[in-house]
C-alpha cells in the first residue's frame, strides 16, 4: 500500500499543477464557510467559544493529511455534517468534553490505521445500502432541526432532536423576523445560485450578501440580528494543541463508545466519498490506504485542536468539477485555508449566525435525499423495515443506535437468505459468455456477483447475466449492479440482465434509475 499522492506524481505534468492549484483555491473558498458553520454547530457555546476555530483547524489539518496519506486520487477531507450531531452530544457530556473528545479522536485515528493495516476496507463493501440511506437521511433531518434556532433567532435549548423541537415550540414567541428574513435570503442564494452557475461558490456569496444585509438592518433599522461578534466576541486565529497535563482528568471508560463510533462513521463516510469520486472520474482507489490516511488525519486534527474529520462528498465533487488532477488539489485547498484563517478572522465578527444555519440547511437537504428515501421505503417489506428502523433510531436517539439497530435488524431479516446463499454458473458459447445465478442476491453476497462480472467482462465487450433461477434481490445488490453496469458503460462494454421474474422487473424499472 502506498499513498495515492506518491502514485499520482509519476508522470505529473506542469499543466496539471495549475489545474490542482485552481481546484484547491475553489474548494478552499467553498470549504471556509462550511467549516465555520460545522464548527459552530458541533461545539456547544457553553462548552467552548472556539467552535469556529475548531472547524477551520479540522479542514486545514485533516484536509492536508487525508490528501497526503489517503488512497483516493481526489478525496477532499475536513469536518462533515454527519459528525455534527454526535460531536455536539459528546462535547455536551461532562464526562467527555473538549479534552475527552480530542483523546477519542486520537484513539479513533489509531483504530482507523489498524483497520487499514488489517485490510478492513474490504469489509466495508458489505455494508447494507438501506442502512446507509437510513442513517444519512436521519442525520440530515436531525441537522436540519438543529438549524432552526439560529435561522429563526429562537432563544431555545436542547441536545436531542425531540428536545429541540419541544424547546422551539415553548419559545415560539422569541421568533425574530429580521433574523429569519436574512436567513431566507441566504438559503435562497445557496439553493438557487448553483442552478444558474455551478462555478460560483454559493455559500461564499451568501456570506457576503447576508453580512451586508445584517449591517444594514442592525445599523439603519436597529434590529438585533445575532452575529459571530455578538455571540463569540473577537475571533482570533490560532491552533489549540492538546494539553496532556490534564490527561489524568479524562474518564477513559466514557471514551470507548465515542472512539469506536467516530472510527466507524469515518470509515463509512470516507469510503463512500472515495467511491463517489472514483465513479465520477472512472478511476479506482485503495480502500485500506484511505483508512490509514483518515486515521493519520484524525490524530493530527485532534492533536492540534481540531475535530474528527472524514472525506467530504460535496467538496470532493467540487474539486473534480474544477479540474483537480491529483491529491495535490486537496493539499493546496488546506494551504489556502490556512492563509484565509489568519487573514480573514478580523471580519468574521460581522457575519450573521443565521447565514451559517442557512448553509447547513442546504447541506442537510442535500445529504438527506428525501425523494430517494421515500421511494426506497417501497422497495420491499424487508428493506423498508431496515431503512425506516435505522432512520427512526437515528433521529430519536443517535447515529450509534441507528447503525447498530439497523445492522441487527438486517441480519435478523436475512436469516433465510443466508441459508439459501448464491451460486454462479458460467456458460460459454461461440458468441458470448453468460453467468447464470441462482439463490438469493443480497448485501452479503452481492460483491461475489460483482467480482464475477468484472472478471468475465474484462477480456470481452459483452456479458449476459441470467436471472432465471434467482429468488430475490435487495436494495444493496441492485445498487452494486448499477455500479458495475455504469463502470462497464464507461469502458464501452455492455452488461445484459435477462430473464428476471415479474417482481424483479418491477423493482428494476422503478428503482434502478434512482439508486
Amino acid at each position: 500500500m502506498k499513498p495515492q499522492l506518491l502514485l499520482s506524481l509519476k508522470g505529473y505534468k506542469k499543466s496539471d499543477l495549475l489545474h490542482d492549484l485552481m481546484a484547491g483555491l475553489m474548494v478552499a473558498i467553498i470549504a471556509l464557510p462550511l467549516s465555520i458553520a460545522l464548527g459552530i454547530q458541533s461545539v456547544p457555546a457553553e462548552v467552548s467559544t472556539n467552535g469556529i476555530q475548531f472547524g477551520i483547524i479540522t479542514a486545514i489539518v485533516a484536509g492536508f493529511f487525508i490528501s497526503a496519506m489517503g488512497g483516493s486520487k481526489h478525496q477532499i477531507g475536513g469536518p462533515t455534517a454527519a459528525f455534527v450531531v454526535i460531536l455536539f452530544g459528546y462535547l455536551a457530556n461532562p464526562e467527555i468534553g473538549v479534552l475527552g473528545l480530542a483523546i477519542a479522536g486520537i484513539i479513533a485515528g489509531v483504530l482507523l490505521i489498524l483497520m487499514g493495516i488489517l485490510k478492513a476496507g474490504n469489509v466495508m463493501k458489505f455494508f447494507p445500502y438501506p442502512i446507509t440511506i437510513g442513517f444519512t437521511t436521519g442525520v440530515g433531518l436531525t441537522l436540519l432541526i438543529g438549524q432552526i434556532k439560529d435561522f429563526c433567532g429562537f432563544n431555545a435549548s436542547g441536545t436531542e432532536a425531540i428536545e429541540k423541537i419541544v424547546s422551539y415550540c415553548e419559545n415560539i414567541t422569541s421568533f425574530d423576523l429580521a433574523t429569519f428574513g436574512v436567513g431566507v435570503l441566504g438559503l435562497l442564494i445557496v439553493l438557487f445560485l448553483p442552478k444558474i452557475n455551478k462555478k460560483i461558490p454559493a455559500a461564499f456569496v451568501a456570506l457576503i450578501v447576508c453580512t451586508g444585509a445584517t449591517l444594514l438592518c442592525n445599523g439603519l433599522l436597529e434590529t438585533s440580528i445575532a452575529t459571530i461578534g455578538s455571540k463569540y466576541g473577537e475571533v482570533k486565529a490560532g491552533f489549540y494543541p492538546i494539553n496532556f497535563g490534564k490527561i489524568s482528568e479524562v474518564n477513559f471508560g466514557a471514551l470507548i463508545v465515542p472512539s469506536i463510533v467516530i472510527a466507524f462513521l469515518c470509515a463509512i463516510e470516507s469510503l463512500l466519498s472515495a467511491t463517489v469520486a472514483a465513479g465520477m472520474t472512472g478511476t479506482t482507489f485503495d480502500a485500506n490506504q484511505e483508512l490509514i490516511g483518515q486515521g493519520v488525519a484524525n490524530i493530527g486534527s485532534s492533536l492540534l485542536g481540531g475535530l474528527p474529520a472524514t472525506g467530504a462528498i460535496a467538496r470532493t465533487a467540487a474539486s473534480i468539477e474544477n479540474g483537480a488532477k491529483s491529491p495535490l488539489a486537496g493539499i493546496f485547498h488546506a494551504l489556502f485555508l490556512l492563509v484565509m484563517y489568519f487573514a480573514l478572522m478580523g471580519v468574521l465578527q460581522y457575519i450573521p449566525l443565521t447565514v451559517f444555519a442557512a448553509i447547513l440547511i442546504s447541506v442537510s437537504i442535500n445529504m438527506s435525499r428525501f425523494p430517494l428515501f421515500f421511494k426506497l421505503t417501497r422497495f420491499g417489506v424487508r428493506d423498508g423495515i431496515i431503512l425506516l428502523a435505522t432512520f427512526a433510531l437515528t433521529v430519536v436517539f443517535d447515529l450509534t443506535y441507528g447503525v447498530l439497530g439497523g445492522v441487527a435488524i438486517t441480519f435478523l431479516l436475512n436469516i433465510k437468505n443466508c441459508k439459501i446463499g448464491l451460486k454462479i454458473d458460467k456458460q460459454d458459447s461461440a458468441e458470448s459468455t453468460t453467468l447464470s445465478i441462482r439463490g438469493a442476491l443480497f448485501f452479503l453476497n452481492a460483491n461475489k456477483l460483482v467480482d464475477a462480472i468484472a472478471n468475465e467482462l474484462s477480456p470481452v465487450n459483452e456479458l449476459t447475466v441470467d436471472f432465471t433461477a434467482l429468488q430475490s434481490i435487495d436494495e444493496t445488490a441492485m445498487e452494486k449492479l448499477k455500479g458495475i453496469d455504469k463502470k462497464a458503460k464507461s469502458q464501452g462494454k455492455t452488461l445484459q440482465l435477462i430473464n428476471m421474474n415479474a417482481d424483479m422487473v418491477a423493482k428494476f424499472n422503478k428503482f434502478y434509475g434512482v439508486i
